[in-house]
């Protein structure tokens, strides 16, 4: 043979490559195949004093994660809602404490006013009795009284007030929240049966018995009738003055300042605050004495004047 087609039975040259033929091994059994294990991961929480509530944290996982979530969100929401019912509570308290304000000062300062302004016309009324009992005549009647006390009762038929206490004084606790009409003694003013003079008071419009509760509807020629232990005086509306500063006090000197009045005379001046809820100023009438009835004789008739508010 000439050929190389076989190539059997003659070494290999140098120059052809050699081929190796990988060794072949046993793949080892299962049993004897080498086991990886993942080291299992455990959670140990920390000493307690770690824990400001003196709980540990559950083990986190997925579903903790979760749970603390829902715990934290829970835990503002009550907080809002704990936050919302205290306002609310503040909202309802100050609501009740308004509400008795308001009941207070509407209806239970007159309640008061009226029990003892009804008092006052009481002792008033029998200090009258005793000017005209049998062994009174001949007798002065008093001229001269303490501070808050009671000396004369007056109507204003027009507006429905009738046989309101006047005392001594315009103080607001010991005369004006009684329910009185209050006579001006600081500056001094004269009493109705001085000689000459300007007979000034005050009262409430609003709370505490009102006694002036309508004197701004009260129109020219409206009467006043004052009764006391010296008679029965009569005076007629002249001028009002809607509103004046608090300072003004010459609406009551014994000439007004500003009223319908040029010479010393007998008249009378009532004051109250306006507007009708505050005391920023003062609401004026001014009046003169139309005459004196003599206390044992009949009432005046002017007391028998329509009431424009029944």
């Amino acid at each position: 043979m000439n050929g190389d087609e076989g190539g059997f039975g003659r070494p290999p040259s140098h120059d052809a490559p050699t081929e190796y033929i990988p060794r072949i091994t046993d793949s080892p059994s299962p049993s004897e195949a080498q086991t990886e294990y993942i080291p299992k991961v455990v959670y140990t929480p920390p000493p307690p004093s770690q824990f400001p509530d003196g709980e540990p944290e559950p083990e986190p996982s997925f579903g903790n994660r979760s749970s603390r979530t829902a715990a934290r969100v829970n835990r503002q929401a009550q907080r809002k809602l704990l936050v919302l019912s205290s306002f609310g509570e503040v909202l309802i308290t100050l609501g009740a404490v308004l509400a008795l304000y308001v009941v207070y000062t509407l209806w239970w300062t007159n309640v008061e006013a009226h029990k003892a302004a009804n008092a006052e016309a009481n002792h008033i009324q029998q200090q009258f009795q005793q000017q005209l009992a049998p062994t009174a005549p001949g007798a002065a009647p008093k001229s001269a009284f303490a501070p808050s006390e009671g000396f004369a009762l007056m109507s204003l038929p027009a507006i429905g007030k009738m046989n309101v206490p006047v005392m001594q004084g315009v103080d607001e606790e010991k005369v004006l929240d009684k329910g009185a009409v209050g006579h001006y003694t600081t500056p001094a003013t004269a009493m109705p049966w001085d000689p000459v003079g300007n007979f000034a008071v005050a009262a409430h419009r609003r709370t505490h018995g009102e006694p002036f509760r309508y004197i701004n509807q009260m129109r020219v020629g409206d009467h006043v009738v004052v009764e006391t232990t010296h008679g029965w005086y009569v005076y007629a509306l002249d001028k009002e003055l809607p509103q004046t500063s608090p300072e003004n006090m010459g609406t009551i000197a014994p000439v007004p300042q500003g009223g319908p009045f040029t010479k010393p005379g007998k008249y009378i001046t009532l004051t109250t605050c306006t507007p009708e809820w505050a005391s920023t100023y003062r609401l004026i009438w001014w009046g003169h004495l139309v005459r004196v009835d003599p206390l044992n004789g009949p009432p005046p008739p002017e007391l028998k004047d329509p009431n424009r508010h029944t």
